[in-house]
This record gives C-alpha cells, structure tokens and sequence, in this order.
C-alpha cells in the first residue's frame, strides 16, 4: 500500500468510503474533515480506553491470555486506523476492517470479559465501549444502507458472543439508527450550504459581469466625450473652420479612437505593466485641443512608476481638466502637481481662474462625473473637486483610493 501522502481535501473526501473523491462542495469537504477528525479522535480514544479497563480487570478474566492478545491487537488496530486515515481518508477497505474487528472482539466477548460484567445488562464492558464506537463511525466511513448493515453485524456477533437477553444489543441498534439518521442530516444540510453558495458564487459572477459591460460602456461614453463630442462642440460653435489642418488632424484621431472602441482587440496586445506617471501627465497638457488655446502648465511632478492602466486613467483626467480651465475657467494658465503617498499617488490641477459653483453644473454634463470622477472610480482611484466662483477650482486625484 502506497506511503505517498495525499492532499487532505482528498483524505477528507474518501472518509465516505466511496473509493473515489466527489466534486464537493465548500460545506460539503469541511463537514467531512471534521467527521475524520471525530472517527479518528473516538477510535483511537476508545481503544486506549478499552485497553486499561481490560487490564483492570484482567485477573478475573476467564482467559487473560487472549485478554492480553486481544488488548494489543486492538492498541495496534487503533493505532494503524488512525495513521491511515490521516494520511489518505478512510477507504472502504478499512472501514470494513475496522467492522470485522470488532465483530470478531464481540464474538469472543465472553472469553474476554469477567463473569461479573458480563452478569450486567447495561453494556458496561470494554467491549461493549469498542462496540458502541464501532457502531457510531460506522455511518460516516461506510454509505447509510451498509453502516446499518454493520450495526446489524456487530449485534448479531455480539448477541452470539454472550447468548441471551440483554439490552446492549438494544442500545447497538439505537447508536446505530441515530448516528445513520445524523449522518444523512448532516450531509443534506452540506449539500444545501453547497447549493446556496454556488448560487450566490453565480449571482455574484453575474453581478461582475454587468458591472465590467458598464464599466466597458462608460469608458466608451468618456473617450466619446473626450474626442468625438469635443471636436464637434468645436464644429458647431465655429471655433475650427471647416477648411482648417487642425480639424483634418483632430478628426482622424477621432476616427482611431471609435476604431479602438468597435475592435474588441483593439487594446495594445502587450501593455506595459508600469508607467511613468510624469511623462504621461506632461503629454496630456501638450495634447492639441482644436479651438482652444494651449494651458500654459506649471509642473510640479515627482516621477512615479504606476500601473499602465492607472496612468492611462490619471492622464486622461488630467487632460479633461485642462480642457475644462481654458473652456471655461478664464484663463489658460494651470498647475499641475504629483506627489507619491504612500503605495500611491495623489494629482492636483489648479488654476486661479473664475471658478464656478458645483451645485449649478447640469446632471447631463459628462466632464466632471465621468471623464474625471467615473475614470478615477473605474482604476480603483477617486477625484474631488473644490471649486468657488471667484476662486478658481481644484480638481484632486488619488490612487488608489
């Protein structure tokens, strides 16, 4: 027999003697290695038990020979028993092992067992103890149906053991019905827990699911506000003319950016894991905004490494914002500031223009709440706005949040 020690969510799941492991659930395999821990506890428990009240009483034995025999067969038994099925679950072999053992203990029981015990009706004997455990882990090792099979044997050998009338064969078939009827609870209640925990496994799955496609549609909807719906803004107000090198520019960048959102591939096949943030940050001030003019931006950027969705996610808010102070805000001048805290970072753009109230921006307005806050939100960050009218605004980034 193999010494290879298997994995114990197998050891455990083998405690049914069902020879193979069973696609269990989480409620399921706790259940089963706690049902080992407790055959094995009991086995090992009863045999040192049986052991020292068989030599108690062994100068009034009527055989002490087998007495000794049997007390280091069933040591030895007990000992084997509880290895093996630490190290590999108990098998249908060994539980059937352990059956035959104790029918054969309780076949010999009155050549084992003082006449004075053996006169009690209450079952008070060690063999009686053996019995009683044999009979309670037999449902757990074995299937329901041939764990009552082996109480049914184990009453019999006993009854034939010690002939006549006695209510330890009683109390055997009691042990024996209840600990069956606990088993097949105890395994049905596993199985519901396990069922309950797929389903909220699956709606939780599903749940990410629809919250990955919004997630997908609002960067669509913010790249769209970004690009798209900037230029044409532009178009309508008669900021670009309708001739003009920069709108040939602008528009075909535009064209890329629906391109990248209509291919489902159309994200860089190999991203690189870590970004400079700096680098990044300075890019998206020198962006072309047609019809605008340039921010003129003062840096105060400590250089960073970051994760490249993350950096995607700070430059593009950064650029939105920038867009937003020479829009709207007065002026073109602008600070922009980063500075490491901690495992993250945190972006400030400033300008000192005229302000504005943030109870007066429309709901449909789009720059704010997504292409700055909903973006942050999307990578794990967040974003604060401070803004007063008179006073300028402060738009404040974080990662993570």
């Amino acid at each position: 027999m193999s010494e290879e020690r298997e994995p114990a969510e197998h050891a455990s799941a083998r405690v049914w003697g069902h020879g193979e492991v069973p696609a269990a659930g989480p409620a399921t395999v706790s259940l089963e290695r706690q049902a080992l821990l407790i055959i094995v506890i009991l086995r090992l428990s009863s045999a040192a038990v049986a052991a020292v009240v068989a030599l108690l009483g062994l100068a009034s034995a009527a055989n002490p020979v087998w007495v000794l025999l049997s007390v280091s067969g069933v040591l030895v038994w007990g000992g084997w028993f509880g290895v093996f099925a630490l190290r590999r679950g108990v098998t249908f072999r060994l539980g059937v092992t352990d059956v035959a053992v104790c029918a054969v203990l309780c076949l010999l029981h009155g050549q084992l067992v003082p006449d004075p015990v053996l006169e009690a009706s209450a079952g008070t004997g060690w063999i009686d103890l053996l019995a009683g455990v044999t009979v309670l882990n037999a449902p757990f090792y074995l299937r329901p149906s041939h764990g009552l099979l082996a109480t049914v044997v184990i009453t019999l050998a006993y009854t034939v053991g010690v002939p006549g009338l006695r209510e330890a064969p009683v109390v055997l078939v009691l042990q024996g019905i209840l600990s069956t009827g606990t088993f097949v609870l105890l395994r049905r209640a596993a199985r519901s827990a396990d069922a309950a925990l797929a389903a909220k496994a699956v709606a939780q799955a599903n749940e990410r699911a629809r919250a990955a496609a919004r997630a997908d549609e609002r960067d669509h909807q913010r790249r769209l506000h970004d690009t798209v719906l900037a230029t044409l803004t532009m178009v309508s107000t008669g900021a670009i003319a309708d001739r003009s090198e920069a709108l040939r520019h602008r528009a075909l960048a535009d064209l890329q950016v629906i391109d990248a959102l209509a291919t489902p591939d159309g994200t860089p096949a190999d991203p690189v894991p870590l970004a400079p943030l700096d680098v990044a940050l300075r890019a998206a001030a020198s962006t072309p905004r047609p019809g605008l003019p340039a921010p003129t931006v003062e840096f105060g950027v400590v250089p960073v490494l970051l994760p490249h969705p993350v950096v995607t996610a700070l430059a593009d808010a950064v650029a939105e914002a920038l867009t937003n102070v020479v829009r709207h805000a007065g002026t073109t001048a602008a600070q922009v500031r980063a500075e490491p805290v901690g495992a993250g970072v945190v972006v400030d753009v400033l300008d000192r223009g005229r302000g504005f109230d943030l109870a007066d921006v429309s709901e449909h307005r789009r720059g704010l709440r997504e292409s700055i806050v909903g973006r942050m939100t999307a990578v794990g960050g967040d974003a604060r706005i401070e803004a007063r009218p008179g006073d300028g605004a402060r738009v404040m980034l974080r990662w993570p949040r």
